[in-house]
């Protein structure tokens, strides 16, 4: 590569931040609150928004350029991203937009992470139950999809589920005919009671407080869920979690499972490497750890 072409390219990587600020400023101000595929002038979004127009019309033209929403001469919609911007579609992102706020901060302490574990702030320890809010809303639209596919490709009648680190509780809601404990920390199970309670499934779930690292729950289960959990957790501890889940499952039980995994270069896949590095920053010994394949 040329030295033109490799300056282009580094000023495009480090610019990157500005479409996401762009991003995270248009959600904060509200504006995918009030934009969906049908048009809004100018006029009309800034006096939704309580904006001057000439403050809100940059920002719109800014996300027309990205493509991520669409105009058409002096009005607005959402278009090719309607489904993750659009407030009232389950696949929503606006929660997990709001998260990585929370994650953008951090990584200004990168610098400190690398030269001292103890300066890493555990995401999830210290989450506020607004905090914890996001994260759900946002893990939740993520986790629809895979959880409707092991819904119905995998029988789960009458079974009895352990959800670890549940979450949203996507995981639990979607497979049917289950009774389901969630275990997690104590403001996301406020939130998971409250979602419990909203959608009426008091009858087969409940939702109780555990650090897994310290405490866990006794009893015999069907089916264990594990999802987006063992990239927070050193080997050591990786091995003492399965151990306590191989102890509740039943004979012939099973263990679902998902996280993020090196391939053995540990230069690939692209997300696994990003996420090794914010692990510094949240975890002291969290890792990202290699898939290994045993044949």
């Amino acid at each position: 590569m040329e030295v033109k072409e490799q300056t282009k390219k580094m000023k495009e990587m480090i610019n990157g931040y500005k479409l996401t600020y762009l991003i995270m400023s248009a959600n904060n101000i509200g504006l995918f609150n009030i934009l969906d595929n049908k048009e809004k002038t100018l006029t009309q979004i800034a006096m939704e928004l309580n904006l001057e127009e000439d403050r809100i019309e940059p920002i719109l033209n800014g996300l027309t350029f990205h493509k991520i929403i669409s105009k058409n001469k002096n009005s607005y919609y959402l278009e090719e991203y309607n489904e993750v911007l659009n407030k009232n579609s389950e696949y929503n992102q606006l929660g997990y937009i709001q998260f990585a706020e929370t994650i953008i901060k951090r990584y200004e302490n990168l610098e400190n992470a690398i030269k001292n574990k103890e300066t890493a702030t555990n995401s999830f320890k210290d989450l506020t139950e607004k905090d914890a809010e996001s994260f759900m809303q946002g893990m939740n639209a993520n986790a629809i999809n895979p959880s409707k596919f092991i819904a119905e490709n995998y029988n789960f009648d009458n079974h009895k589920i352990l959800d670890v680190a549940a979450g949203a509780g996507t995981y639990s809601i979607t497979v049917e005919n289950v009774t389901a404990k969630m275990i997690d920390l104590p403001e996301m199970v406020k939130i998971q009671n409250k979602r419990i309670h909203q959608e009426g499934l008091e009858d087969r779930l409940t939702s109780e407080i555990y650090d897994y690292n310290i405490n866990f729950p006794t009893g015999n289960y069907d089916d264990v869920f594990l999802f987006a959990v063992v990239h927070q957790e050193p080997e050591e501890q990786v091995r003492k979690l399965l151990d306590n889940i191989y102890h509740v499952l039943k004979p012939n039980g099973r263990l679902f499972l998902t996280s993020f995994f090196l391939n053995e270069d540990k230069i690939s896949p692209e997300y696994s490497v990003q996420f090794a590095i914010e692990m510094l920053i949240n975890t002291e010994k969290g890792n990202i750890h290699i898939m290994r394949f045993k044949t």
